[in-house]
C-alpha cells in the first residue's frame, strides 16, 4: 500500500511539474525545426528562444513551422547572418539557411503596441493605471516614474533603446533614467525579441514630452 501511495504521489508531482513547464512556456511563441525538408525527419521544438541549438540540431534544420514571428541566425547567440521568418517554411534553402541555423529567437506577440496592449498595464495622465499595484507609476511635473516596467508580463532587457521603447509605449517621451542592477532569466529586448537571461530595466523615468 505504501508503495502505491508513493507511486501515486510521484506521478502527481510529475504532472504538476509538467503543468508548470507548460504554463511557463504557454505564453511564448513556439518553433518546430525538422532536419529534413517538407517537415520530415527528426524534430525539435523551441519556445521563445534558443541562443544555441542542441548539438544534434546545430546546422541541421531544413524546414520549420513558426508560430508568430522569429529571427533565425547562422551563428550562436543570434550572431552572423539572420533572417526573419513566420509560418511554415518547407525548405530552408529557399532562404539560404538550409543546414545553417545555430540560434533563433521569437518576437513578442503584438510587439510593444499602444498603452493597454497585452497585460502590460497602461498609464493615463492623472494617475489612471490598470496594471499590477507593484508596477504603479508615479507622476511628477515633467516625468513619470515606473518602478517595475514590464511588457506583456515579461521583464525588459536593460538598455537605452528598450527604455525609450517602453516609455513611448506608454504614450510618453524618451527615458531620462533607468536602473539595470537586477537580472531576469527571461526578458525581451527593445525590438520585442526574447533574449533570455539579462540585466533588466528597473526604476525607469519617462519624460512627458
Amino acid at each position: 500500500m505504501k508503495r502505491l501511495i508513493w507511486a501515486a504521489a510521484a506521478a502527481a508531482t510529475a504532472c504538476l511539474a509538467t503543468a508548470a513547464v507548460a504554463q511557463n512556456f504557454g505564453r511564448q511563441p513556439s518553433a518546430i525545426l525538422y532536419d529534413g525538408p517538407n517537415f520530415q525527419g527528426r524534430q525539435t521544438t523551441i519556445y521563445g528562444m534558443a541562443t544555441n541549438l542542441p548539438s544534434d540540431f546545430n546546422d541541421r534544420a531544413m524546414s520549420g513551422r513558426f508560430q508568430g514571428r522569429w529571427r533565425i541566425c547562422e551563428d550562436s547567440d543570434f550572431r552572423g547572418r539572420c533572417q526573419d521568418v513566420s509560418g511554415d517554411v518547407a525548405n530552408m534553402n529557399q532562404l539560404g539557411m538550409g543546414e545553417r541555423i545555430s540560434s533563433l529567437q521569437a518576437y513578442m506577440s503584438g510587439g510593444w503596441g499602444p498603452p493597454g496592449g497585452g497585460n502590460q498595464g497602461s498609464w493615463r495622465p492623472g494617475g489612471s493605471w490598470n496594471g499590477p499595484n507593484n508596477q504603479r507609476p508615479y507622476e511628477g511635473t515633467r516625468n513619470v516614474f515606473f518602478p517595475y516596467p514590464t511588457m506583456q508580463g515579461y521583464d525588459i532587457a536593460a538598455g537605452s533603446n528598450s527604455a525609450n521603447a517602453f516609455c513611448r509605449s506608454q504614450g510618453l517621451g524618451s527615458s531620462a533614467y533607468y536602473d539595470s542592477s537586477e537580472r531576469s532569466q527571461n526578458a525581451v529586448d527593445g525590438d520585442g525579441r526574447f533574449v533570455g537571461p539579462s540585466s533588466v530595466l528597473r526604476d525607469v523615468l519617462c519624460r512627458r514630452y
